[in-house]
C-alpha cells in the first residue's frame, strides 16, 4: 500500500477555493436543507455568502476555537471551556 504525502504539512485541505470549515458548514447546511425541504434550500447559498467572509475577516483558527468554547470541540490536555479556574 502506498501512500501519499502533501507538499506542504501546514496547509489545510482545500477543495476549488473551499477549506475545511467552510465545506463542513456547506455540507451541514446541505444536509438541514435535504431534511427540511422547501424554503430551507435557500441557506445553502444565503449561509455560505455571509459565514465564509466573516470567517475569513477573523483570525487564524478561529472556526475550531469557536466549536471549542460551545463545547462541540475537546482539546487534549486542555481545561473545558466553561471552567473558570484550572490548577496543573
Amino acid at each position: 500500500m502506498e501512500e501519499r504525502m502533501p507538499e506542504y504539512l501546514h496547509l489545510p485541505l482545500q477543495v476549488l477555493w473551499f477549506d475545511t470549515p467552510e465545506l463542513t458548514l456547506i455540507a451541514m447546511l446541505y444536509i438541514v436543507a435535504a431534511i427540511l425541504g422547501g424554503i430551507t434550500w435557500l441557506l445553502l447559498i444565503v449561509g455560505p455568502i455571509l459565514m465564509i467572509p466573516y470567517k475569513r475577516s477573523q483570525p487564524r483558527g478561529f472556526f475550531s476555537h469557536l466549536l471549542y468554547v460551545f463545547g462541540w470541540q475537546r482539546y487534549s490536555g486542555y481545561p473545558l471551556a466553561a471552567q473558570t479556574t484550572f490548577s496543573e
